[in-house]
């Protein structure tokens, strides 16, 4: 059988296929530019002063009598209670730690460990939480005047939190999202697009460092070494755009 057009039957199912071909893929193209989208991070900082602080002190005594030992130290833990009294902190904020004990035993001639005491080692910790962070900040650097009266004191270096932190998270996200559509919109609209609708959205870690601070870390921050942090909230969204 022949065909006028001079193209065969065979020619014409091929250019059929061809044609089939063509506008199948152009409705594939339509609907996967429908689906395309642009993914953008959103960012939103902000700068807090930490609400309460929590500080640590620690005596230490050493006395060849046990017993003894633990009556001088309980004399040297009152004297510093009222130390911290005086100092502003009710004695509801302080919590008393346990006591430790540890055993030194006397070495013979050749350095070897015998059976013999020779000293107690005592310990008595204790710990003040205070909404005055620079209440905190003083006592840690003032408490050496307990060492002036014969203590032998340890002070280690307060750690500051902020108890609002949940509801600052809640505002963060808003904001990074907020920042995160704005990016999308100019992004889509240097490439004559423009965004019309959220395809994902995800949360990322947030980061609470020193205010001037650049680190991140892939677990979460929280820096309890300084009054003053930042706050830094990330959200990855997917925009479909057209």
């Amino acid at each position: 059988m022949s065909d006028k057009t001079g193209y065969g039957v065979a020619g014409i199912l091929a250019l059929g296929l061809i044609i089939a071909t063509f506008i199948g893929g152009r409705s594939i193209e339509k609907m996967r530019s429908a689906d395309d989208g642009i993914t953008v991070k959103g960012v939103a900082e902000k700068r807090i002063t930490s609400d309460l602080a929590s500080w640590r002190g620690q005596i230490t005594l050493i006395d060849k009598d046990l017993s003894a030992g633990y009556d001088k130290l309980q004399e040297q833990f009152k004297t510093s209670i009222e130390f911290l009294k005086d100092k502003g902190i009710p004695a509801e904020s302080i919590e008393e730690g346990t006591i430790g004990t540890s055993t030194k035993y006397r070495r013979d001639e050749r350095g070897h460990a015998t059976s013999e005491v020779e000293s107690f080692s005592l310990t008595q910790s204790f710990t003040v939480e205070t909404l005055d962070v620079d209440l905190a900040k003083r006592l840690a650097k003032e408490s050496t005047e307990l060492l002036r009266s014969g203590i032998d004191f340890r002070s280690y270096a307060p750690s500051y939190f902020f108890t609002k932190l949940e509801d600052l998270k809640l505002d963060l996200l808003e904001e990074a999202a907020a920042n995160s559509k704005l990016r999308a919109e100019r992004l889509a609209k240097s490439a004559g697009n423009r965004v019309v609708g959220v395809i994902s959205a995800s949360q990322g870690i947030f980061q609470i460092t020193q205010p001037n601070s650049t680190q991140t870390s892939s677990w979460g921050m929280y820096d309890t070494s300084s009054i003053e942090k930042k706050v830094r909230a990330v959200v990855t969204m997917e925009f479909r755009t057209e």
